[in-house]
């Protein structure tokens, strides 16, 4: 089974843009336009919808060889958890704790953030809780998608160790979670896991299936090229509240893009023209975490240069953006994940030949 799809690595880059425009939208509207924090892109939230797809579509199917039955069900789930840690925390770690250290620095750089142990040491744990300044949000308040990741990643690595069918046990799991959170409406951790954006990780976990069971294109490229054409209509061209629940409309929409962008992966592997955009999908982790950063810093920097010019500011600052996380990939995120990777997968010390006759007697 094809693990590597290069449309839906093209669309973490868009997905991890479409949040940093809804970010640079408000930066321009706090410190250029002179709107306020509440005027800005709401939409590009989506780009959070379209990762939580992507997520389960590539779990179920980086492990669509992992037995269901076997002695090694423990095992394989340890693997998995292990190479979800690597892939999330060591970068996540470091820029928690780079706007913490911020923060303690010169305080006046965020004037809601407070920097407590108990909520910093929750933030690192990826534990919902809530922050200081009033809201379920992490010290990175991006991080919040990250505990949605872990805990799906977690109901996953036990459905590997059980044999459960992937798919059932978590829409088992994530049912149960609803249903505990009206039972237990002062939990902080249900009543935010109790949301449905939850499901979106089932949508991609079906997806794979499909695509598992009946190829990349079962319906022709065709199909695929009208679903993605739906999917952004109906996510960006219909005006919806951005208050609105995530299920619907954003789930719907971002499951047709998804969707739509596989069924069209035998037109964009191996283009030339899809390289640097793939690249940009490797770093989009980067890109994600890094331009809570960028952002802020790269607009009132223009402001202080003299641009005032909306248009301008948002096209410097969106090369920011990419091009400072182009750098964390390659300079940060993956030297880490080479540090983290030495320590989780320490291989196995050989027995010495004598050692070996030693304990057989």
């Amino acid at each position: 089974m094809k693990q590597t799809f290069v449309g839906l690595q093209v669309l973490r880059f868009v997905a991890a843009m479409l949040v940093a425009w809804m970010h640079i939208t408000q930066a321009i509207s706090i410190h250029i336009t002179g709107r306020g924090e509440g005027v800005y892109w709401g939409t590009g939230a989506v780009g959070v919808d379209i990762f939580f797809i992507i997520s389960g579509f590539v779990m179920m199917i980086s492990t669509a060889n992992v037995p269901f039955h076997g002695p090694d069900r423990m095992a394989n789930a340890w693997i998995f958890v292990k190479r979800r840690i690597l892939r999330i925390v060591p970068l996540y770690w470091f820029y928690t704790l780079l706007k913490a250290a911020l923060l303690v620095a010169v305080p006046a750089l965020a004037v809601k953030s407070v920097i407590e142990p108990s909520h910093l040491a929750a933030s690192l744990f990826f534990v919902p809780t809530l922050a200081p300044w009033g809201l379920v949000q992490p010290v990175l308040p991006v991080g919040w998608t990250l505990n949605f990741e872990m805990l799906f990643y977690m109901v996953f690595a036990v459905a590997i160790a059980i044999g459960a069918p992937r798919l059932r046990w978590c829409l088992l799991v994530f049912l149960c979670l609803f249903v505990a959170a009206r039972f237990a409406p002062g939990s902080v951790p249900l009543a935010f896991y109790a949301q449905t954006i939850i499901f979106e990780f089932i949508i991609g976990v079906a997806f794979a299936q499909v695509v598992m069971r009946w190829g990349h294109a079962p319906l022709g490229l065709g199909a695929g090229a009208l679903l993605l054409a739906l999917g952004v209509v109906f996510t960006f061209g219909m005006g919806w509240d951005p208050a609105s629940d995530r299920l619907w409309p954003w789930g719907v929409g971002s499951a047709a893009i998804v969707l739509g962008t596989i069924w069209l992966e035998r037109v964009l592997e191996g283009r030339r023209w899809t390289r640097p955009l793939v690249h940009l999908g490797d770093a989009s982790y980067s890109i994600y975490l890094s331009h809570t950063f960028v952002v802020p810093a790269c607009v009132i920097l223009l402001k202080k240069l003299g641009v005032m010019d909306v248009a301008t500011v948002f096209i410097l600052t969106s090369l920011a953006v990419m091009a400072a996380g182009s750098i964390s990939y390659l300079w940060l995120e993956k030297p880490l994940i080479a540090v983290f990777k030495r320590l989780l997968f320490r291989p196995a010390r050989a027995v010495p030949p004598h050692a070996a006759n030693t304990a057989s007697n």
